[in-house]
């Protein structure tokens, strides 16, 4: 029972490590970049390309990425990060997930 209890209790402390490091961006910034480079948190929805805008966006891949950019387009520059929900396949959920990852200007 208190090998039991000792091995929870390492496994417990191990996730909770990686969950610190991941939420201050360590992992991430560690596993993909070279040394000099940031991770960026944010992307100009007006004038990202598609591979920025999946890289950033959570819950948007390559096709929304695209979407995206066709609305863009066609009706001009967002003028708000809500405006996305006109973008067929992002709704207000995916929205809501990404308002501090937007930027407009």
């Amino acid at each position: 029972m208190k090998k039991l209890a000792l091995i929870l209790s390492l496994i417990l402390a191990v996730n909770t490590q990686v969950l610190a490091a991941k939420e201050r961006g360590g992992l991430a910034a560690a596993g993909s970049q070279g040394a000099g480079q940031e991770v960026s948190n944010t992307v100009n929805i007006n004038s990202a390309d598609a591979k920025q805008l999946s890289k950033v966006l959570v819950g948007v891949g390559a096709k929304k990425a695209e979407a995206i950019i066709e609305y863009r387009q066609k009706f001009g520059p967002f003028k708000s990060a809500n405006e996305l929900t006109a973008v067929k396949g992002i709704g207000q959920k995916t929205v809501d997930k990404n308002k501090s990852k937007i930027k407009l200007e």
